[in-house]
């Protein structure tokens, strides 16, 4: 940890702040959130604002993420060769399920919806690209979490407190605890009304040529058009993870 600079360590952890938060931030708001004097926060917008990573509102004087963000994150994806590459599954899923399929990936301790092909109903479930959510929250993320070593586990689960979308969560790390063992088990996730009420979610992990998951894909649509066709869609998501598995070089033994 000596390698790692305070201050850089500060400008990032304000610029994930944006990420949980109202589009405009103040001075204020920062300080607390971040704990550091508001000198120190004014010196780290200012920083920011003159490479572009933060603008302020010239009305109201608030902070918001500038357009440099916006540049590197359409560079990250355009570099993200998974992104691409799970195009043409998702959409031939979509086809075949008429419902919302999504790709989810992990970086660090978070899940992220990095792809997704919209339901073809009328009324339709959605979910926001990009964002980050805890890798126990979602079917997807936790067909991520379920493949990782049970110290790291322990950590995701323990590291804070378990956050409730809906009276169907789950409420204690025991309870997720077995769940990634009966994903890992059986090699998928069907969940109902764990994040959103009235949705379910059916997710599968995708290997690439060493065994590692490297993402997971999921269908998801309201549960009284999911549920009567749970089965099909489980299979239509299988197949398609494991298609995706041998493109990439995975072999089951």
């Amino acid at each position: 940890m000596d390698q790692v600079l305070s201050s850089v360590r500060n400008g990032c952890r304000l610029l994930k702040i944006f990420l949980d938060s109202p589009k405009e931030l103040g001075v204020t708001e920062l300080s607390k959130k971040l704990q550091l004097s508001k000198g120190a926060v004014h010196k780290l917008l200012s920083t920011l604002e003159s490479e572009g990573f933060i603008r302020q509102n010239e009305k109201t004087k608030q902070y918001t993420l500038g357009y440099t963000l916006l540049e590197l994150g359409t560079k990250v994806l355009t570099n993200h060769d998974i992104v691409d590459f799970s195009k043409p599954f998702l959409d031939q899923l979509v086809s075949r399920t008429n419902e919302l399929a999504v790709l989810c990936v992990q970086d660090s301790k978070d899940a992220i919806y990095v792809a997704k092909e919209d339901s073809l109903h009328p009324v339709r479930f959605t979910v926001e690209s990009f964002r980050r959510f805890p890798l126990y929250s979602t079917s997807a993320a936790r067909v991520l979490l379920a493949y990782q070593p049970e110290e790291f586990q322990d950590e995701i689960l323990q590291e804070h407190p378990l956050k409730s979308y809906t009276p169907h969560s789950y409420t204690s790390v025991e309870q997720i605890k077995e769940d990634l063992v009966t994903i890992r088990r059986r090699g998928y996730e069907i969940s109902s009304n764990r994040r959103n009420t009235g949705v379910t979610g059916i997710a599968a992990p995708i290997f690439d040529s060493t065994g590692h998951v490297t993402a997971s894909v999921s269908v998801i649509g309201p549960s009284d058009r999911v549920m009567p066709k749970q089965e099909e869609i489980l299979q239509e998501t299988l197949a398609t993870v494991r298609a995706m598995s041998a493109q990439l070089g995975y072999r089951m033994s």
